[in-house]
């Protein structure tokens, strides 16, 4: 009985690690790749929490009633709409210009897209991108990876229940096959630590956070159904933030209101250490939005200047509010941090202190800091439309967007090469662990 359950184990590893490695295969081969949603500006033909398959593809092969998702660059989340009317296509270059529009919006998209290429998806999963998240955590994937090297350890593990002669048989056969001891081990955890190339920034809190040799981290963006949200850095020069120096982070703010309203743009701290928060001060400045990443201009209206981080309310609170505008507005909040002449260098080093901009209106309630692309399960995070956010800052566990900004930030095949990967070394452990059962 125990042979056979062994055997029909080891099959299914087996046909698992197969599926998984070919999947690897032909997402490099086809260009295939994950996206995962977190609201349902695509409902219902792709609810919120779903995951969807897409493949690259040159725009011109698009049609209308396709659902593309195309890339805005490298600071602005890409978007994921059914396309509704194809306007030029540019056959020297490839480039298409199209619009599209979200299955459960009332208007279509405000501006056209130009593209030339896009990922079609090809089908989606509802319900599954919490369950994909969560692979992402650090803490289980150390714990499958503990559990691998335990049940590596396991099978090969000389037993004790024969007599003198077995013993010693038992005790040369692990010593011939100690090279692959030695391997199985490291590339277990090789292959974990490969694994972590995603996070980076998914796992970073979100706070200028200054590490052993004295850098300040850097930025991204984020966006909701309404209420709009980018922001970009100087981020060689925010990790490079010695005492005496300064970084500057922007946020553009807009919104996509079908009706008139107001909204509210604040600053609020987060969690950070008491020594940073005292030494690092903030000036804040807003001017115009423009599709350029520039600084505000000089002249520009000022907000706030020289107050420390450990005198803004906390997000919890709601912040301190910087200006009010129009839903048919847009601004740029401009924020220059500079760590203190005289701060103790000891003190910050690998410290972190959390700033966050915060933008209230329409019933939508969204929230961003540098380095923080948003999590999925936090209201107050960035792109989320949760009205119920109590501002709580946390560190981005994921990399979110919302509304009809899919969450691109995982790369599937290097959890699929990883899943492939462990199953092939359990598959193994099961294996060695049979055979040393019927040969004793």
């Amino acid at each position: 009985m125990g042979a056979w359950l062994g055997g029909a184990v080891l099959n299914i590893l087996a046909v698992l690690g197969v599926v998984c490695i070919v999947l690897v295969v032909l997402s490099f081969v086809f260009t295939v790749s994950i996206i995962m949603f977190k609201t349902g500006s695509m409902s219902p033909t792709i609810p919120a929490g779903s995951a969807s398959l897409v493949r690259e593809i040159p725009a011109k092969d698009m049609k209308i009633g396709d659902i593309v998702t195309v890339d805005r660059g490298d600071k602005v989340l890409p978007v994921t709409h059914r396309i509704t009317e194809i306007q030029h296509i540019d056959e020297s270059t490839g480039a298409v210009t199209f619009e599209m529009k979200g299955d459960a919006n009332a208007e279509k998209d405000p501006d056209p897209y130009t593209a030339e290429t896009v990922r079609t998806v090809m089908f989606s999963v509802p319900g599954v991108a919490p369950i994909l998240q969560q692979w992402r955590n650090p803490f289980l994937l150390g714990g499958i990876t503990i559990v691998a090297s335990l049940l590596v350890v396991w099978a090969f593990w000389p037993r004790r229940d024969e007599d003198d002669e077995d013993n010693l048989a038992e005790v040369a056969r692990p010593r011939a096959r100690s090279p692959r001891h030695a391997i199985a081990l490291p590339m277990v955890l090789a292959m974990a630590v490969g694994g972590q190339v995603i996070p980076g920034p998914w796992f970073a809190e979100d706070a200028l956070s200054v590490d052993a040799d004295h850098s300040l981290s850097a930025s991204s963006g984020a966006a909701d159904d309404i209420l709009r949200m980018r922001d970009f850095g100087d981020a060689e020069k925010m990790r490079n933030l010695s005492p005496g120096s300064s970084a500057t982070w922007s946020v553009d703010v807009w919104a996509d209101a079908p009706e008139p309203g107001d909204i509210t743009v604040s600053i609020a701290s987060g969690a950070g250490a008491e020594a940073l928060a005292d030494s690092l001060s903030i000036d804040v400045r807003e001017c115009a939005m423009t599709e350029a990443e520039a600084p505000c201009p000089s002249g520009s209206k000022m907000l706030i200047r020289g107050m420390l981080l450990s005198e803004l309310e906390p997000a919890v609170d709601d912040g301190l509010n910087l200006l009010e505008m129009d839903s048919y507005g847009s601004r740029r909040i401009e924020i220059t941090a500079t760590l203190a002449g005289d701060a103790d260098v000891r003190a910050v080093a690998g410290a972190t202190a959390g700033v966050r901009v915060l933008v209230e209106g329409l019933g939508d309630k969204v929230s961003t800091g540098p380095g923080d692309p948003g999590d999925p399960g936090d209201p107050g995070a960035p792109g989320d439309s949760g009205t119920d956010s109590d501002g709580t800052v946390e560190g981005a566990a994921d990399g979110g967007s919302s509304g009809e900004l899919p969450w691109t930030g995982i790369d599937g095949w290097q959890w699929i090469l990883l899943a492939a990967f462990l199953l092939v070394v359990t598959g193994s452990a099961i294996v060695s662990r049979t055979r040393k059962a019927r040969t004793s």
